[in-house]
């Protein structure tokens, strides 16, 4: 794949009709009064909101096995009345909700949109980040303690179709955000580091590689360990997650190991 939330009840006005008085023996037709204009109830506002202002490749509305349906079913199960916002990121934009989701963003973020994201957070917003490409977000993880590398990742073991860049990563650190996940499915991740405050909570065994020439073949002098996948962060008063794939969440791969669970558990974490 790389490189690759109440359902709203519409209370409908109900309009009495008036008429004027009149005896059997009136032979005109009763006046009717003039209707009210119909009240239409507002929609709700949204509580969180998918990012569409950086060229994001996939789409959380638009169906097909490489969009984010599901999973933004799964955020309006939860609770959460989700919206989307195309413009550039502003606190005035974040002052209402509680979660803003960037999922496959393909342009950066500005110095302005990233420190808008920093207060929302440390507020007490939570923020999820999804990687496509990590140039496109790197400034803005960093804030939180998140460091994604410049290269994908292979490994040695684990592989989906014998295919390095694709494995199950089995890894996982004790958090909410991984409870009960056993195994996580991706394609074609990158890699995450984490500094205080922040964590890795699933990482690759320490077989894995940085495939640095893109060749997805494990070459002399590329560099080999363990590299985290998701991280989280408790910044301020708000919440981090960020997950070196974005494939995970695609209507395509949702289904496919623990990633379900996984996605119910930052949701979930998010909500507490």
């Amino acid at each position: 794949m790389k490189k690759t939330v109440l359902t709203m009840i519409a209370a409908g006005a109900f309009l009495i009709t008036a008429f004027t008085g009149a005896s059997i023996a009136d032979k005109t037709v009763p006046k009717q009064a003039s209707k009210k204009p119909e009240v239409k109830a507002k929609a709700p506002a949204a509580t969180a909101l998918f990012d569409l202002g950086h060229s994001e490749i996939f789409s959380p509305v638009k169906e097909g096995p490489l969009h984010y349906t599901t999973f933004h079913g799964m955020l309006k199960q939860s609770g959460e009345e989700v919206g989307m916002n195309k413009e550039p990121v502003t606190s005035a934009r974040l002052s209402r909700i509680k979660t803003y989701i960037i999922a496959g963003p393909v342009q950066p973020f500005s110095g302005e949109e990233i420190s808008a994201l920093e207060t929302f957070v440390e507020k007490g917003g939570n923020l999820l980040v999804l990687l496509h490409i990590s140039p496109a977000v790197a400034q803005l993880t960093n804030s939180f303690g998140i460091i994604v590398s410049n290269f994908t990742i292979g490994e040695n073991s684990g592989l989906i179709d014998n295919k390095s860049q694709d494995f199950h990563v089995t890894s996982f650190g004790p958090h909410p955000v991984t409870s009960g996940v056993k195994k996580m499915s991706v394609y074609g991740t990158w890699g995450l580091m984490a500094n205080d405050p922040a964590m890795t909570v699933a990482a690759t065994t320490s077989k894995a590689w940085a495939d640095m020439d893109r060749n997805r073949k494990f070459d002399k002098g590329e560099p080999q360990q363990e590299f985290g996948i998701v991280a989280v962060s408790e910044y301020g008063k708000g919440k981090v997650v960020v997950v070196a794939d974005d494939a995970p969440f695609a209507n395509k791969f949702i289904g496919e190991s623990d990633n379900r669970r996984l996605a119910e558990n930052i949701i979930r974490w998010f909500r507490q």
